[in-house]
């Protein structure tokens, strides 16, 4: 079983699968030494982590308490949603490169073998029906075979472009990230509308605190930091208007679905099968959980199981379209701004506007 990708699909598949017996190789291009986006998980994460055998181990890692989550939406006004009474406790903020690297180092203590550092350079099967994928580490090259081959690459979707998959774009939001040393103690996460897209901020550990502005990749281009922050009064008072930010990173925050998502001997987990806006706060949630019915579904195929590659696309298609439906709503709810083009998009301007040359939904 060959993985390409370390993020937590591609590492809760390979934890799970290794558990079972199977043997695994996880592919990773990173050496979890850089940055994450992705920071604050749901109060229940707790039950995934747990049914990976990794809660104890999260607990140990470096992690914060997140104490629930205040919005300026609808309105200027900020509404809270606490914690307090969820049965799975608190969330949390967490590392992302730190968290992914806990997941894989917990697969490969179960028994798969890790390779960090590492890319695919070419990818074919021989006669026998098995993967041939070559890959370059440190200047070496070797051949690694295996009967299953899961793209986990994320928003990538590397191996499904190889394989002509169709990937359905939604939209083409960005995020653009920056972070602040941050020493208060909010630990909670907020998130506030604006004129042209939307802002997120929370603290992680390490004293630190990651600001997003999520907009439209057009938009962004003519955009000015300090000025955006200007228009969100609760994120700018957080921030407190430093001048001490860390580089701005753009990252891909479009929604997209990759069609199909199984076929001989191949499947598509996490992000790179369907990946979410971040104003839904499921990422994470949502790839531990794809990592583990798609390691079941695998299972049940090796078994000799032909319908589970079915059902496990069904389950794909149709939590893409429940995202949907709930992305609308949220989205629509917002009528603060009616000529702004972001929020105009999110209510229902024709497709063609975006431009963007791949194939909508």
């Amino acid at each position: 079983m060959l993985v390409a990708g370390g993020g937590p699909a591609g590492s809760a598949l390979a934890l799970d699968l290794s558990r079972r017996g199977l043997r695994v190789a996880i592919i990773e291009q990173s050496a979890y030494d850089t940055f994450r986006v992705g920071e604050t998980v749901p109060p229940e994460i707790r039950k995934l982590l747990a049914a990976l055998g990794v809660w104890e181990q999260f607990l140990a890692s470096e992690r914060l308490e997140s104490y629930g989550i205040r919005t300026a939406w609808e309105t200027p006004a900020v509404r809270q949603h606490d914690f307090l009474f969820n049965p799975y406790g608190c969330g949390w903020h967490v590392d992302r490169a730190g968290f992914d690297a806990m997941l894989a180092h917990a697969a490969e203590h179960a028994g798969a073998l890790l390779l960090l550092s590492t890319r695919i350079t070419s990818l074919q099967k021989d006669a026998n029906d098995t993967w041939l994928v070559e890959v370059a580490q440190q200047r070496k090259r070797r051949t690694l075979r295996g009967r299953w081959l899961v793209d986990a690459t994320g928003r990538k979707a590397f191996i499904a472009r190889k394989l002509g998959c169709a990937i359905d774009v939604v939209d083409r939001l960005i995020g653009a990230v920056a972070m602040l040393p941050h020493s208060g103690s909010g630990q909670w996460t907020l998130i506030e509308a604006a004129k042209s897209g939307w802002w997120y901020s929370a603290p992680l550990p390490g004293g630190r605190m990651v600001f997003a502005y999520m907009t439209d990749s057009d938009l962004w281009r003519t955009s000015r930091w300090g000025d955006l922050l200007k228009e969100a009064p609760l994120t700018s008072e957080r921030a407190s208007i430093s001048e001490t930010w860390s580089p701005i990173r753009v990252f891909s925050a479009a929604s997209m679905l990759c069609q199909p998502v199984a076929g001989p001997n191949w499947l598509v987990v996490g992000d790179a099968a369907f990946a979410v806006d971040p104003l839904s706060g499921q990422g994470i949630y949502k790839s531990l959980e794809a990592g583990l019915r798609s390691a079941a579904a695998i299972a049940r195929a090796w078994e000799g199981d032909t319908s589970s590659m079915v059902e496990y696309e069904n389950w794909t298609v149709e939590s893409f379209r429940s995202y949907l439906t709930v992305r609308r709503q949220f989205y629509r709810s917002v009528d603060r701004w009616p000529k702004s083009r972001f929020w105009q998009r999110r209510i229902g301007l024709p497709a063609d506007d975006w431009n963007t040359g791949e194939r909508l939904p």
